[in-house]
């Protein structure tokens, strides 16, 4: 069996866009050419890669099998042509980051704008999500390196490497009652308030771990997606909440967030660099390891 990696590319294309009428607009093609090359390739396969819905396609086991296998593919050969590429001194090429949003936000731009100043011509993509999602990216070849502020679950297939270390802190808003006090202890946060971050967050991953480890539990009030939303909660009187010291920087400057004095809750924790074992290295994400990357 030999795949036919013309069709195999359109199948890409319906599987992302999620439907043939999407995908056909992708592609410049009718949505009936991309219907049969969807037809063709599950015929000489043998089996079916897509239910049909009323609102779209959904992969079969087969479909989300053979597209994980396509995606690395098309991984490959685009890393082939970066790579002829590249040979004229990095004047094109493209490079895809991954982060968790306290590294994505705040460490990594300044990062960015330095290489695309010493290398314009390589077209920079930065993905931003929680340590799981960022993950998850990784391992579907979606990214070239990821960066994430969470423990990684040990995987054969990924390497971790230090890369920053970052304090954690726990934040109030200026007026809340804790504030007054010069030093706390960990049982004053006992039924607190707190402002929590999503499932996934490698920040809440490290915050439950933290107080779990001297026994306290506080009260979820709220769930939110991001580090800004978290903030802007906090500041607002909403409850206590942990953050990377990164990330608060111009708010305890305009006096918005006050960091409570907590020595037995002390906390460095390990930001890490995650690549895949099998994944050649471009010259792109050479230069950017340069760059301290």
């Amino acid at each position: 069996m030999t795949l036919n990696l013309h069709l195999l590319r359109i199948y890409v294309a319906v599987l992302e866009q999620g439907s043939f009428t999407k995908a056909a607009e992708v592609l410049t093609m009718s949505q009936s050419a991309v219907s049969r090359a969807v037809q063709e390739l599950e015929r000489q396969l043998g089996t079916t890669l897509l239910e049909r819905r009323a609102r779209g396609v959904a992969p079969t086991m087969a479909g989300t099998i053979l597209g994980e296998h396509a995606r690395r593919i098309f991984t490959h050969e685009r890393l082939a042509i970066e790579a002829l590429n590249e040979l004229r001194g990095l004047q094109r090429g493209r490079l895809a980051i991954g982060a968790s949003s306290t590294i994505g936000v705040y460490l990594l731009p300044p990062l960015l704008g330095n290489y695309h100043r010493r290398y314009p011509g390589i077209e920079l993509f930065l993905d931003i999500g929680n340590t799981q999602q960022i993950i998850e990216r990784l391992l579907s070849y979606q990214i070239d390196v990821a960066y994430v502020e969470g423990p990684v679950a040990a995987n054969e297939d990924l390497q971790v490497v230090p890369w920053r270390s970052d304090e954690m802190v726990v934040i109030a808003s200026p007026d809340h009652p804790l504030t007054r006090r010069v030093t706390l202890d960990c049982s004053d946060l006992q039924d607190a308030p707190f402002i929590m971050r999503e499932p996934g967050s490698g920040t809440r991953k490290v915050m439950e771990q933290a107080l779990a480890a001297h026994n306290v539990t506080v009260r979820p009030v709220m769930e939110l997606g991001s580090t800004e939303a978290v903030k802007q909660a906090v500041s607002a009187g909403l409850g206590l909440s942990m953050v990377s010291r990164f990330t608060i920087q111009s708010e305890l400057i305009a006096g918005k967030l006050r960091v409570l004095n907590i020595p037995c809750l002390s906390i460095q924790r390990q930001l890490s660099r995650v690549r895949l074992h099998d994944r050649p290295q471009s010259l792109a994400l050479e230069a950017w390891f340069k760059n301290r990357g």
